[in-house]
């Protein structure tokens, strides 16, 4: 028997381990391990597909459809004087297409796509709530229940709308894809292709409620700007009325009498000049200068005639006087023809000049007549310039407001047209059909692959797992076949 109280006196005990144990895990070991588990992985991989497969034919496949839309920073060049004219600067065009962006995913466009397809009555958007209680009031109870006010299914359509669109400009260009996400390719593409017009629609509005506008604008000043109008107006003619200011054709009576008596004036002069000379002409015929003859002398008929009979009568008396000779008794009949002819010459041209006497003295007496009216109408006119002083500053004041009222009333019938007028420079250069292969879950081509692998590489590593623990054991087994060696048992001998 051993006696335990004795304490025992040796050397120290070398415990010794087996030959080949090592704690290094090499690619021998590895490649062992997995040896030992390929059925592990084989049904890891097994298992993975299964559920891949069984995960793919429990969700529900989502297909996209997309539209293109180019947003061209330079609007249609329609009229001159456009209400919302765009001018593009050197980086407006960037910012135009991102604030476009965000105009396709506002809620005017979305509530017109979801009026225009009914989808307030979708059950895809705007899925009705549960008449269960219970559901009803776990919801209420985890405050998942919208309250009355937001259970509006226009609205819930617009929201489920809004999660299912998706707005994104493509880097360095003017062209805004809009995707659109839906359990039906067909209701899908129906969809963009709405929001599209729908855009268009709401561009198409805002342009228009942007004339209306300006025009109700324009319209609303209008009525104060005639009321200035007709009251700068009232002042001239008053100013005019007061101070005998009379125009006729745009100019001022005075001024038009003024250049009429200029005119007047000029020839009378002439007239008066031309009647002096004839009645000269006829004062030296008349002191005997032979040479002289008047015009009027040679236009008369009647003188015409008396020169006439004149010629012929001395014509035949000096005939008869080479017949008969001086002194014979019908000589002295035809000498007092001749005398009364000469005297009735001579009265005519006493008549002639009297008359002429008498259109100098006309002619003279118009002239100072016209020159007269000329002094008075230049009196009155020098009165009028001190008035018209006034008068202008009047005028340039109802200038002035009749030119601004008239370029209201030409932009308000501008803005009033340009309401019936679309200038956007917009368009689809991609509309949306329907999506031949599903967005979401992907596609079993990837989602069956990559589940194989994952189910092979847990598989391994569940092989990898138990083999390392099978190793420990055994490891541990052998130390404690090999914790007390025979040297150690020699020594507790001694």
């Amino acid at each position: 028997m051993f006696d335990f109280s004795t304490p025992v006196r040796g050397e120290p005990v070398d415990v010794t381990l087996p030959p080949g144990f090592s704690d290094r895990t090499d690619a021998g070991t590895i490649l062992r391990r997995l040896w030992r588990g390929a059925s592990f992985i084989v049904l890891g991989g097994l298992f993975m597909v299964a559920a891949a497969v069984a995960f793919l034919g429990l969700l529900t496949p989502v297909y996209t459809s997309s539209i293109q839309i180019l947003v061209d920073p330079s609007d249609l060049r329609v009229v001159d004087n456009d209400v919302s004219a765009r001018t593009p600067q050197a980086d407006s065009g960037v910012s135009l297409a991102e604030s476009q962006t965000k105009v396709i995913q506002s809620d005017n466009v979305l509530r017109r796509t979801v009026e225009k397809l009914d989808l307030a009555h979708d059950d895809e958007f705007a899925k009705p709530d549960s008449d269960n209680p219970t559901i009803v009031w776990l919801r209420t109870a985890l405050g998942m229940l919208p309250p009355p006010g937001s259970r509006d299914p226009v609205n819930v359509a617009i929201d489920t709308l809004q999660t299912k669109t998706t707005v994104r400009r493509a880097e360095r260009t003017f062209v805004i894809d809009v995707l659109v996400q839906s359990r039906d390719p067909a209701k899908a593409a129906r969809i963009a292709n709405a929001i599209g017009d729908a855009y268009f629609a709401e561009e198409a509005g805002a342009r228009t409620e942007a004339a209306r506008r300006a025009s109700d604008a324009l319209n609303g000043r209008l009525s104060s700007l005639r009321r200035d109008v007709e009251l700068a107006e009232g002042k001239v003619q008053k100013f005019r009325e007061d101070n005998n200011l009379v125009a006729s054709s745009g100019r001022l009576l005075t001024d038009q009498q003024l250049g009429d008596l200029n005119q007047q004036l000029v020839t009378a002069q002439i007239k008066t000049a031309e009647a002096r000379s004839r009645l000269e002409q006829a004062r030296k015929m008349k002191a005997g200068d032979a040479s002289t003859a008047l015009p009027e002398m040679l236009q008369s008929l009647e003188m015409q005639a008396l020169r006439q009979q004149y010629a012929t009568l001395s014509r035949n008396t000096a005939e008869l006087a080479t017949r008969l000779g001086e002194r014979h008794p019908a000589m002295a009949e035809q000498y007092a023809q001749q005398r009364d002819l000469q005297r009735l010459i001579q009265r005519e041209k006493e008549r002639i000049i009297e008359t002429t006497q008498k259109d100098y003295d006309r002619a003279a007496a118009s002239e100072a007549a016209i020159r007269k009216s000329l002094d008075r109408a230049k009196a009155e006119t020098v009165t009028s310039d001190r008035a018209n002083v006034g008068l202008r500053e009047l005028e340039r004041t109802l200038e002035s407001r009749r030119g601004v009222y008239e370029t209201y009333l030409r932009r308000s019938r501008e803005a009033s047209e340009q309401e019936r007028l679309n200038s956007i420079n917009v368009r689809i250069i991609s509309p949306a059909v329907p999506a031949r292969v599903r967005t979401w879950p992907p596609s079993p081509k990837v989602v069956l692959p990559v589940a194989l692998l994952v189910g092979i590489l847990l598989g391994g590593a569940i092989a990898l797992s138990l083999g390392a623990a099978r190793d420990r054991r055994k490891d541990r087994n052998e130390r404690r076949a090999a914790h007390v060696s025979p040297r150690s048992f020699r020594a507790a001998d001694a």
